[in-house]
């Protein structure tokens, strides 16, 4: 008879749900993604690793975690851990499961009783916390929990990086965990430095983390005719079978533990940008964002699928203590596509003037810039136009008042981004050298009057240089057509 060998991740899945009473997750539903034992099993294996948890809500992320928690506890004596979470409301949502771990297969390790705050536990220590300035400034700690980060001020993440130290031969390490909110928040930060910051990445939603829908409710795709969750269930089922007359919706062949009631609920209450963002995980909310219409994805496109005969311009923002450049070529068409971008902070202008001279693109049909750069100096008495133009550099600035106008100016780079007909005519070149361009257009936001974004840009904010810059370029490139003043109104 042969006997059956599990693997390492085989018996810590079985662990876990003899221990903890819970089978997780770990069927993926597309290449990319992880699952909530993945990320469980990575966290476990590799205990010097930092790791990071994007999931949808409701995805088992916070219990995920509180499970690492509770098995680093289980082996090891003198761990000293702590919470921080974006509100006190998420910190009650991880102290309830870390309660009923120490009630069930901690309890042999504690030192006295659970505390809401803090336990003593194989001696050391674990603390929850809602993330605050005066609570990151306690005693070391090996491990550091950040419980949907997305909600926690930056100011306080990165003052809570002094609270980690490795020491007593134990690694220190964060573990982050959240739903992506926000496009400019710390999640967004987070997940566009992966890999390159040390976080090895999970992305899970909710296919991943749903439970099995049971046959006498699908009943072989019968009874998905009238669920009011089959567009999303039985749509997702026939894009990962390839197969557009699949009868039964993906929830089948599920393994998690999130409602399907629960789902179909939230399904038909929120947007659909709220539905792609915080359940699917496809990209954070669009709301008050100048550029919705950017997606990453659509807009991107790879170097073998440029077109070479492209007349190349460069477009020039001067921005306080942030200069910028964009390298973007057009086809006769019209079609746009941003080559490169360069970015940089607090250089003189004779700096960005040598990297632009040395740049791969030299054949150069125009350079367009920023008004503002015919402001004379106070000390040289030129502008910015007159230096970079004795630097061989010439740039060229609108002055019609109608196409200087930045609603004018918007409204030409949506139109390009999402076209009344046809595809998108704006393309950026995938890879490094754009990642900042993504990241900005992704960023730039509206301001907010009263509860209501107004289709306004903030000013300032972080991520204006390089959509200025793109701006300059629609402007300078359309001076010959007639552009009507848009009015402000409420997005």
């Amino acid at each position: 008879m042969q006997t059956l060998t599990l693997t390492p991740k085989d018996e810590l899945h079985l662990r876990i749900r003899t221990g903890f009473g819970l089978d997780l997750p770990r069927k993926r539903f597309a290449p990319d993604h992880s699952t909530p034992f993945d990320f469980v099993a990575d966290a476990f294996f590799n205990p010097h690793k930092d790791v990071a948890a994007w999931s949808s809500r409701s995805g088992g992320k916070t219990l995920s975690a509180s499970i690492i928690a509770a098995l680093e506890f289980l082996d090891t004596d003198g761990l000293q851990a702590r919470v921080l979470s974006g509100s006190q409301d998420q910190a009650m949502n991880l102290y309830e499961y870390w309660r009923n771990w120490c009630n069930g297969p901690l309890a042999d390790r504690l030192d006295g009783t659970v505390k809401r705050l803090l336990t003593n536990i194989g001696g050391g220590k674990f603390e929850i916390l809602a993330a605050s300035q005066r609570k990151v400034r306690g005693g070391k700690v090996h491990r550091l929990y950040e419980d949907e980060f997305d909600e926690i001020d930056p100011d306080i993440d990165s003052a809570a990086v002094g609270m980690i130290a490795s020491r007593d031969g134990l690694p220190g390490r964060t573990i982050y965990t959240s739903t992506w909110h926000r496009s400019d928040g710390p999640m967004s930060r987070l997940v566009d430095a992966c890999p390159e910051n040390g976080v090895t990445l999970h992305r899970w939603n909710l296919w991943e983390a749903i439970e099995r829908c049971p046959v006498d409710r699908h009943d072989e795709g019968r009874g998905c005719e009238t669920c009011p969750f089959e567009p999303a269930c039985r749509g997702k089922a026939r894009q990962y079978y390839s197969d557009d007359s699949r009868a039964v919706g993906i929830a089948a062949d599920a393994y998690g533990f999130y409602q399907i009631d629960d789902a179909t609920k939230a399904y038909r209450k929120v947007s659909q940008r709220t539905w792609e963002a915080e359940f699917l995980c496809q990209r954070p909310s669009a709301d008050g964002l100048v550029f919705g219409e950017f997606d990453p994805l659509v807009h991107a496109i790879q170097p073998r699928d440029v077109p070479r005969d492209l007349k190349i311009y460069r477009a020039i923002d001067w921005g306080l203590g942030v200069f910028v450049c964009l390298w973007i070529g057009q086809d006769a068409a019209g079609r746009t596509y941003l080559l490169d971008t360069y970015r940089a902070e607090y250089g003189t202008l004779k700096t960005h003037a040598e990297y632009i001279l040395a740049h791969r693109y030299q054949r150069i049909a125009g350079t367009y810039c920023d008004p503002a750069g015919r402001s004379r100096n106070d000390q040289t008495g030129r502008s910015n136009i007159e230096e970079f133009r004795r630097w061989g550099i010439p740039c060229t600035s609108v002055t019609s008042p109608k196409l200087r106008n930045v609603q004018n100016g918007l409204a030409l780079v949506r139109a390009a981004l999402a076209p009344a007909a046809g595809p998108p005519t704006l393309r950026y070149l995938a890879g490094d050298g754009n990642r900042m361009f993504a990241r900005a257009m992704q960023s730039y936001r509206n301001r907010r009057v009263n509860g209501i974004w107004i289709d306004q840009p903030q000013d300032p904010q972080e991520f204006e240089h390089i959509p200025d810059a793109l701006r300059y370029f629609f402007v300078n490139r359309t001076q010959s057509r007639n552009v009507d003043v848009i009015a402000y109104g409420a997005v």
